[in-house]
């Protein structure tokens, strides 16, 4: 605990330090506002989806091509192809990238605008300009993304069995779209059906004619066998915001196994509000199980003011309480605790209205794990999970979060809307270090795409118009101690003073956080340890306190020997 302690300790004063400094960071500039960022883990390509253009940057973020994709003559109410003798009110209307996914098996790009009702294409990805599917004239069976351009779409790639790749899409319903919330699309061509048309005919859900409910989409993401989506919903009757966690099998062509429930991440404050709405979530495996983290805000008519919160759900509990509602629901066992009103308030059917529990025998959710026609479906529960944020912030919204582990040790990247990124420390025990502040682009909000390399030596964050490229390691470099941020008389194990020159620069990396547990022979006392050198390092400290040479800790990758005031790492 006394190592943890001062590991942590010396990540805050670490961080104190680095977030004064400024930092030089590889960025490209857009023409157009930028809508979404993704990035080939394999090859390092970096791929952006702008107002009508395409990008596709190298690993440091330089031009390889560019793919106009609009503006184009349309307009929402008329169904593509555009004809101006049929759309009389068609106009030049900017194609906002509504959907930017990989599939890297068969080598190809999805992406979505929201011209023409939300139609997709395939793409190369060694290079966008080559389009390998495009169809306009499909009809309402095509429209896969919204055309409304405040309403958000996320997706994911994957399959549904041998050979199949599938597009698992969520979206809200804007004034001009086709009602579908959720739906499965095909990526290839079959005997009877077209690229991005419903995988089948059940493999949707719209919403209800009568539904006054809007929702927003945040994340969709895979565990298993699952797939899942996190959203929104602004519900009217009562009026209130509600985040919900939904969950479905992917080999599950009609949706019999469609699942949904809230989740709710409190402030530790008892007196304050919870945090109220989902701006962004990310999903990692930082021990024996994987963790959904989402990032939460609250506006400031609520009781605690303005503020975001930063919630974990590990995804076991949210299979363990989707089960027990699902259990629930089958065999009518909450009579035994509510009454059938009570009921009613907890479980609903999605998008439609009210849903007829009980009266299933027990064992029913184990015998028909992704549902059946006879059981009730679409299902939807009210009581779902709650967290306690494990980091706050007042005054602005955590609007990105990317996580990422390393034995056991886990870092948060969280994008804000004044242009920072944020790193924080998250330690096994529930708590949170911020250890550094970086300064993206001043008041300019980072956008929720936010992605690491496939390596995890690089960040890369979007922002209005730029994309910037970010080291996830970083070398701290100062002259002296006390501009380091630490104490002045900061000693090595054995007492020798602290005296960081240019030339001992050593790297704080994140592979390294991993081995505080085995670096307790000569660990010092709290915060004294010289600028530079990461918790994983101690043990370069001998009993008689010998600082090494930098070139003998961090030796260049080619082997030869580094000169006194070079970069190590």
């Amino acid at each position: 605990m006394a190592l943890r302690l001062w590991a942590l300790t010396l990540l805050g004063l670490l961080g104190a330090a680095g977030s004064l400094r400024s930092r030089k960071l590889d960025f490209f500039r857009s023409e157009r506002e930028l809508n979404h960022l993704a990035v080939d883990e394999a090859s390092g390509v970096v791929y952006l989806g702008a107002v009508n253009a395409l990008y596709q940057l190298d690993a440091k973020l330089q031009l390889e091509q560019q793919v106009a994709t609009g503006p184009a003559l349309d307009n929402k109410k008329c169904t593509p192809p555009i004809e101006a003798s049929q759309c009389h009110e068609a106009e030049m209307t900017d194609n906002v990238n509504q959907l930017l996914l990989l599939d890297p098996p068969r080598k190809r790009l999805v992406e979505c605008g929201s011209l023409f009702k939300g139609i997709c294409a395939l793409r190369a990805l060694s290079n966008i300009s080559l389009r390998l599917f495009y169809e306009d004239g499909s009809g309402e069976k095509s429209f896969v993304a919204s055309n409304d351009e405040g309403v958000a779409t996320v997706g994911l790639v994957s399959s549904t069995g041998p050979g199949d790749r599938v597009l698992f899409v969520g979206k809200g319903n804007g004034p001009h779209d086709n009602g579908i919330i959720v739906s499965t699309r095909l990526l290839d061509r079959t005997d009877s059906r077209e690229a991005f048309e419903a995988y089948t005919d059940h493999a949707t859900y719209k919403a209800g004619y009568l539904s006054t409910n809007t929702q927003q989409f945040v994340a969709a993401f895979e565990d298993g066998p699952y797939v899942f989506f996190v959203f929104n919903q602004q519900d009217k009757h009562p009026a209130q915001n509600r985040t919900l966690l939904a969950r479905m099998c992917r080999e599950d062509p009609n949706y019999y196994s469609y699942l949904e429930m809230d989740l709710q991440c409190r402030d530790p404050d008892a007196n304050a509000a919870a945090f109220g709405t989902c701006l962004a979530a990310s999903v990692a495996a930082p021990g024996s199980g994987r963790v959904l983290y989402a990032a939460f805000s609250r506006d400031g008519r609520s009781s605690g003011g303005p503020g975001a919160g930063l919630c974990l759900f590990p995804l076991d509990e949210v299979h363990a309480k989707m089960e027990a509602n699902r259990n629930a629901c089958y065999t009518g066992t909450w009579e035994s605790s509510t009454t059938p009103r009570e009921s009613r308030d907890i479980f609903y059917k999605p998008f439609h209205g009210d849903i007829l529990c009980g009266g299933h025998a027990p064992g029913s959710s184990q015998s028909f794990p992704c549902g059946s026609e006879h059981l009730p479906y679409p299902l939807g529960s009210r009581d779902g999970l709650k967290a306690t944020a494990v980091l706050q912030r007042g005054g602005l919204n955590l609007t990105a979060v990317t996580v990422t582990a390393e034995n056991n040790h886990t870092v948060a990247f969280l994008g804000t809307s004044d242009g920072r990124i944020l790193k924080v420390y998250l330690t096994p025990n529930g708590t949170s270090s911020e250890y550094d502040s970086i300064l993206v682009e001043i008041n300019k909000r980072v956008k929720r795409d936010l992605v690491l390399s496939g390596d995890l030596a690089s960040l890369y964050a979007m922002t209005q118009d730029k994309v910037f490229r970010l080291p996830v390691q970083e070398c701290l470099s100062y002259p002296t101690c006390t501009q380091s941020g630490l104490p002045p008389a900061a000693d090595c194990a054995s007492g020798v003073h602290c005296r960081v020159s240019s030339d001992l620069k050593m790297c704080l990396t994140l592979p390294r956080w991993g081995q505080l547990a085995s670096a307790s022979a000569h660990a010092p006392a709290a915060a004294s340890m010289p600028l530079g050198w990461a918790p994983g390092d101690l043990r370069a400290c001998g009993p008689q306190g010998k600082l090494p040479d930098p070139a003998s800790v961090c030796p260049p990758r080619d082997g030869r020997r580094r000169k006194s005031g070079t970069m190590p790492c």
